[in-house]
């Protein structure tokens, strides 16, 4: 199986000391369970949904063959926010990414993160309710983890601990952990029999 994460800063995992992220450490899990896994971290600094629609197939062309067990794994929005795109125009680009997407293989979306600014973090807040509308309408999975991360205090610590918009490794294994937690999750990586 060939796994895509696809998204900005936090894809990236900037701010983690371990160099994993949350995409390492899911990547982590599924390889200790004996899968044949290769993945990529496709996450890049800033990059708004504008970016990120002008980057990521090509990206992703360059890495695998026809014919190859593909997924795709989203995550984006905090960049969108920070550098005040429009939310009709993330929506937009959140519609024709994903479209595109899902022709490659099975798509999944994972929400935007808080961050450590309470304004921007409401104005995150419902850019991923919009997000959740436009995964619902093409059929994508989508996994919104901005409120239990916003009620979690350890996260906020992390985020605290680096610089308020990306957290220090502990953030990411909180992520990862809520995330491998997720039935959508579970599902879209064949661990619903897994004891992971």
């Amino acid at each position: 199986m060939i796994t895509f994460f696809i998204g900005d800063s936090l894809t990236l995992g900037c701010g983690d000391a371990t160099g994993l992220g949350w995409p390492g450490r899911i990547a982590t899990v599924l390889m200790r369970g004996g899968r044949d896994l290769t993945w990529y971290n496709l996450g890049v600094r800033a990059n708004t949904t504008i970016k990120l629609r002008d980057r990521w197939r090509d990206e992703v062309a360059r890495r695998f063959l026809p014919g190859q067990n593909a997924r795709l794994i989203f995550s984006f929005g905090v960049a969108d926010i920070a550098n005040d795109v429009p939310a009709q125009t993330c929506y937009d680009n959140a519609e024709a990414i994903l479209s595109e997407a899902k022709d490659i293989g099975p798509t999944l979306f994972i929400g935007p993160m808080p961050v450590g600014d309470p304004d921007k973090t409401e104005r995150i807040t419902q850019l991923s309710l919009g997000l959740e509308t436009v995964c619902d309408r093409l059929g994508v999975p989508c996994v919104p983890v901005i409120q239990s991360l916003k009620d979690s205090a350890p996260y906020a610590s992390a985020l605290a601990a680096y610089d308020n918009v990306h957290p220090a490794a502990e953030g990411y294994d909180i992520l990862a952990e809520l995330l491998l937690k997720s039935d959508a999750v579970r599902n879209f990586l064949d661990l619903e029999n897994d004891n992971d």
